[in-house]
């Protein structure tokens, strides 16, 4: 039932499958020597164009090892099974994904995200179908505004429960870590913009051989590198207790690459803050 589900959709490409199994999110197809990944999406043929034009010039600039969406036999990349419910297809890698808890993986995957930000740091790419990253402050100033409606939604129900009463218990002392993480944000914006993958973690790092495979660019968007390394190096730290072996590692790793100033260590700081 598999295959057969399946089988539908690939045979609107020009590829030949000859095995099929599960993945993260998807299927998994096997062509020869070529893996390829098909999958429900909800993204546009827009975006989807924006996002392969994006993996073509990263491969084109030096960092081939990107997955890449491949357009079906009518031109698109959006598929179609009987139900109309819409599937993408990638080119893609198979292998381990990042082992969040070996220092080893976090070592080559922050170098690679280094690497990937001083590449595209040097590119230009232009689509109607790209969002921009302007502030982190006023990103965070949104987010802290958030929490106090919140906060007054919580403190003005009638029946609490105990999560409520420690929310409400706990909330002045981290409405100060908010404010003084946002002094420290709007004092230190990162010193450098560029392209950023949008959604860099374990699941989305293919350790395979000679580098590893970098995919899901869906996110990518323009605006500053930094916030890309600490929604990395926070997922990491939350699953190992915070220890600073781990927090060491990435840093000196990504910055080999990547060199962050002064005011970006302050930065990274007050988003770990808040």
């Amino acid at each position: 039932m598999l295959n057969e589900k399946y089988q539908i959709l690939l045979d609107q490409y020009d590829i030949c499958a000859n095995r099929l199994r599960r993945g993260r999110g998807g299927i998994l197809c096997f062509a020869g020597h070529d893996v390829y990944a098909i999958a429900q999406t909800s993204l546009s043929e827009e975006r989807l164009l924006a996002v392969s034009e994006w993996t073509k010039t990263l491969r084109a600039a030096g960092f081939p090892y990107t997955d890449q969406y491949v357009v079906n036999k009518s031109g698109y990349f959006l598929t179609y099974d009987k139900y109309y419910e819409s599937f993408a297809l990638r080119k893609t890698f198979s292998g381990p994904e990042c082992d969040i808890h070996s220092l080893k993986d976090l070592k080559n995957a922050s170098r690679t995200l280094g690497s990937l930000h001083k590449i595209s740091s040097d590119l230009t790419f232009s689509s109607d179908n790209l969002r921009k990253y302007t502030s982190v402050y006023k990103h965070y100033q949104q987010k802290y505004s958030e929490m106090k409606s919140i906060h007054r939604f919580i403190r003005g129900k009638k029946n609490k429960g105990i999560f409520e009463y420690r929310f409400l218990e706990h909330f002045s002392e981290f409405q100060k870590q908010m404010e003084t993480a946002l002094e420290i944000l709007y004092e230190s914006p990162p010193s450098r913009t560029g392209w950023c993958h949008g959604t860099y973690n374990q699941h989305n790092v293919i350790m395979g051989e000679p580098e590893p495979a970098v995919l899901h660019f869906e996110h990518f968007f323009y605006g500053y590198p930094i916030l890309d390394f600490y929604y990395f190096l926070r997922k990491v730290l939350e699953k190992n207790d915070y220890r600073f072996a781990f927090c060491e590692t990435m840093i000196k790793s990504y910055t080999r690459e990547f060199t962050l100033t002064r005011k970006d260590f302050r930065c990274l700081y007050g988003l770990l803050l808040f």
